[in-house]
């Protein structure tokens, strides 16, 4: 028993002997191969940090060139951009005096319309007032004018030696006196005072041979009023009376209309008017009137003291 003992032993021990080597041989791959993982796991993390750090500088320089990219763009864009504002600035620094003057020049012309308009309302005004003033002169003197021509009609008229008909005896020569009575007051309203004669002649006509009693009025002298006609002849001058010239063609006027040998007043004296018309024949009177014609020509004296 104690023989196999030892035996036992010397089998037991090697095989344990044996199994701590391999164990140990073990232990030492396992160490070994752990080592060499943690190595390698620390080389791959320093790898990778180097990588990361890589990547990071590498993200980091991108990142700043692309923000140096971005600014040297801005800034291009802003150098290009400031020819834009600055030509923005001035076209709108333009634009704001184009309209500065503009409006300026609106306001001058609105002063310059106002001026004008009330430069013309004045004028009007003025110009009003003084026509109304100027025609308020022209009625005065007008009336004025009206009253010293009644005036001097009503002293004419008192001064005639004869009542005056109130009407026209006839109406064949209406329009004739019409006419004659707007030339005489005419030259009564002027007062022309060149010398005149009037006259009471009896002539002949050279057209029916017939002899007539005429009365007119002549500047130039009664021989010379009838020297150079064609149609009459003087015969005789019953009577004259000079004075000026409104004076003798308001007589004229009258004594016609009151003398005039109108055509049915002649049928009824028997007397004959002129059948062919000659220079001054509507101023052929009725002869039947000579006396009295002649004694109211000697009257009319009183005219020359009319003033």
């Amino acid at each position: 028993m104690q023989s196999s003992t030892p035996s036992v032993f010397l089998i037991i021990i090697p095989i344990v002997i044996c199994i701590f080597i391999f164990n140990y041989i073990q232990n030492n791959r396992r160490n070994a191969s752990f080592l060499q993982n943690r190595d390698k796991v620390k080389a791959d993390k320093k790898r990778k940090a180097e990588a990361d750090e890589k990547h990071r500088v590498e993200a980091q320089r991108k990142f700043k060139a692309s923000v140096a990219k971005q600014r040297e763009a801005a800034a291009d864009r802003e150098r290009k951009a400031e020819p834009d504002r600055k030509h923005s600035t001035e076209a709108y620094q333009k634009h704001e005096e184009e309209a500065k003057r503009q409006r300026e020049a609106e306001a001058k012309r609105q002063r310059k319309a106002e001026a004008v308009y009330k430069h013309r309302a004045e004028v009007a005004e003025r110009d009003a007032i003084e026509a109304a003033k100027k025609q308020r002169k022209e009625d005065e003197e007008r009336e004025l004018e009206a009253e010293k021509l009644a005036q001097q009609i009503t002293t004419l008229k008192s001064n005639l030696p004869f009542y005056i008909s109130n009407k026209t005896p006839s109406t064949e020569l209406a329009d004739h006196d019409k006419n004659m009575w707007e030339d005489v007051t005419k030259l009564v309203k002027e007062q022309d005072s060149t010398q005149t004669t009037l006259y009471f002649v009896k002539i002949r006509s050279l057209l029916d041979d017939n002899e007539y009693y005429k009365i007119g009025i002549t500047t130039a002298g009664i021989k010379a009023r009838f020297k150079k006609s064609t149609q009459v002849e003087l015969l005789e001058t019953v009577c004259s009376f000079d004075t000026e010239l409104w004076k003798a063609a308001y007589l004229e006027y009258h004594f016609l209309r009151e003398f005039r040998l109108y055509d049915g007043l002649a049928s009824s004296l028997g007397e004959l008017r002129p059948e062919v018309g000659f220079s001054g024949y509507t101023e052929v009177v009725r002869s039947n009137s000579v006396n009295k014609i002649s004694e109211f020509f000697g009257e009319l004296d009183v005219y020359n003291e009319l003033s």
